[in-house]
Order: structure tokens, then sequence, then C-alpha cells
């Protein structure tokens, strides 16, 4: 049998001998080494499997029986198996998503009018036939809801089953609820739900602030009022509506949208209602882009959903005009979103 020592040259001897010098020389190694028993091979093993045991019976739930040194010729007996099997996937275990679709600044009226053509595909499409919605209407607006034409949209929106709320008041309409004081937005705000009454009979206790500026003045206002700020976890970045608004990202900008969405529920800052998780999303009916591809946005929103690998509830979008305004008040009502900042 051969020794190794420190100067990596190998001596004839029975033992390990360890030198100090770097001395190789086999008849300089008594002298400056020490005398270590070399293990065999099936002592080493038992040694070895000895330890696992012991490290193995440290962990009551892997040991049903008492394990003894005459066990070992079957290593590891009385342990139980460990399961190998796959942890559920964590969207397993998520409620599933159900999409409640915004539509900002509109009326737009006419038989060509983008809000039309957004109702026709609402209603009828292959991904959810009889999607509701809700409509942040500019009541007073001369081009929008406060002209006859606007004010006929707003009846055949209501007709149709789905919800209209205020965005503005105001005759002038697109005009941040941050830059009024608390008397003129408590106003303006009395004044739209009034002109929707009168088109509906019927108006929705929420609000949404136009460019999504708000502060503690104007949500105090809103309280005053009854009424819940629903903001949005997704949005199509759609505002823009003159120019350039063609959106060529619109697939990929989703996905990253629903992908806050699925984060947002990994971290229980989403909460089901009756069942489902609301997931807001922002479009304007006053952008003919959107409303020309509404149809494609919806597909696009159930594959972005699949894509993150969130579950989507049956029907994924709000098809009952009483559902849809329970969890509108609700999620209004929490404050809490996927997103932290808004366009």
């Amino acid at each position: 049998m051969a020794a190794l020592c420190w100067g990596g040259k190998v001596l004839p001897r029975a033992d390990l001998w360890l030198t100090q010098t770097g001395d190789a020389r086999p008849e300089a190694a008594p002298s400056f080494c020490m005398r270590l028993p070399v293990a065999s091979p099936s002592s080493l093993l038992r040694r070895l499997t000895i330890a696992a045991v012991t490290a193995l019976l440290a962990l009551p739930a892997l040991a049903e029986e008492p394990v003894t040194v005459a066990d070992i010729g079957e290593p590891f007996a009385g342990a139980r198996p460990v399961s190998l099997e796959k942890a559920p996937d964590a969207a397993q275990e998520r409620s599933p998503i159900r999409f409640l679709l915004t539509f900002d600044d509109g009326p737009d009226s006419g038989p060509d009018g983008s809000t039309p053509v957004i109702l026709r595909q609402l209603a009828d499409n292959p991904v959810a036939p009889g999607i509701k919605a809700i409509f942040f209407v500019l009541t007073a607006h001369p081009r929008r809801g406060g002209g006859p034409a606007g004010q006929a949209q707003m009846r055949d929106t209501c007709a149709a089953g789905h919800l209209l709320a205020v965005h503005s008041g105001l005759p002038e309409g697109h005009v941040p609820h941050t830059r009024l004081t608390p008397e003129k937005l408590a106003d303006s705000l009395r004044s739209g739900e009034a002109d929707i009454v009168a088109q509906c009979g019927h108006v929705a206790l929420v609000v949404r602030p136009p460019d999504w500026a708000h502060n503690d003045t104007t949500e105090a206002v809103y309280r005053q009022l009854g009424l819940g700020m629903l903001m949005a976890d997704a949005s199509a970045r759609d505002g823009k509506i003159y120019g350039w608004h063609i959106s060529l990202r619109r697939r990929s900008h989703m996905v990253s949208e629903l992908e806050r969405v699925g984060r947002a529920m990994a971290t229980h800052r989403l909460e089901p209602v009756d069942g489902v998780v609301p997931v807001v999303v922002a479009f304007h009916d006053t952008n003919d882009f959107t409303a020309s591809h509404m149809t494609e946005y919806l597909q696009i929103l159930v594959d972005a959903a699949r894509e993150n690998g969130l579950p989507l509830a049956d029907p994924p979008f709000y098809t009952d005009t009483g559902a849809l305004e329970h969890a509108a008040v609700v999620r209004a009502a929490a404050g809490v979103y996927a997103r932290e900042s808004w366009p």
C-alpha cells in the first residue's frame, strides 16, 4: 500500500505520513511526519452511513421506528420516503380573474362614432358575448354628453346594460379635479350625476378623475358625495386621440400590464369579490383605433392572462350589470390596485 507525503511523492509506507518541510525523500519522512492510521474503504463507508442516519434521526418526521447500528446493513431502514411530488402551481391556488372594462372621455356619438362601434363589439364578439362596461362620461361638454347627440348616446349606452359614471360635469369637459376648489368640484360632480340620471335613471356611484389627477382634497370631496374613486389595474394607454395614436405594441403591453396584476395577486393586494378578482382595465372610447380593434383587445386580454398564468373566470368579462357595479364599488372602496401610478 502506498502513502502520500507533503511534497507530492509517493512513499513506500503502509500508513499515511505528513511532513511540514516539503522534503519528499523517503529517508527524511520519519523525522518530520505524524503517523495517522488509514481507514479501510469499508470502514469509511460504514462511518459515513452511520453519520447520515444520525442526521436523518434529527428530523422526527422522517423516522417512524427507532433505528440502530444493526439496521445499517440496509441504509435508512425505518425512514419514511420523502415525497418528490411537485408543489402545486401558485396559479392554481389563486382566485380566477374577471376583467372589468372601463371607458373614459365619451360619449363619442353618431353612426360612426367610437362609442357605438365599441358597444356593438362588446355585445357581439367571439370571446365573451354580452360584455358590460362602465363609461366615465363628460356629461356637459357640447361635443360629448352636453349636446343632443351625446345625450342620445348616453341613453343607448344605458339601454344596452352598461353603467355610466361621472368623469367631469363641467361644460369645459376634461378639466383635472385638482384644479378646482372643493366647492366647485362638488357642484360639478353633483351636476354630472344629475345629467346621467336624466338620461338613464341611474348613475354608478364611482368617479374617475380626469388625467388620473387626485389628492387628499379631491378624495375628501368624493367621500362627501358618497363616490368611490375607481382607478385601474391595467391601461391600454390610448388616451391620445389626435395625430399618431395607433398602438403597435398593444399585445406586448398588455402582457406586461397583466404581469403586474399577477404580482399584485401573489402578494394579496388584489382580493376576490364574489369569488373572482375584478381586474380593472382602462380604455378611451374616444379613440377610434381602440374602437376599431376592440374585439382584438378582448382576445389580447384573455391571451395575456393565460401567458401570465392567471386563471380566468367563466365568463372572463363582466356580463351582468349588477355584478359589475358591485365589483366596481368594492374595488373603489378598497383603493388598492396593481398599478401604483397612472398615465
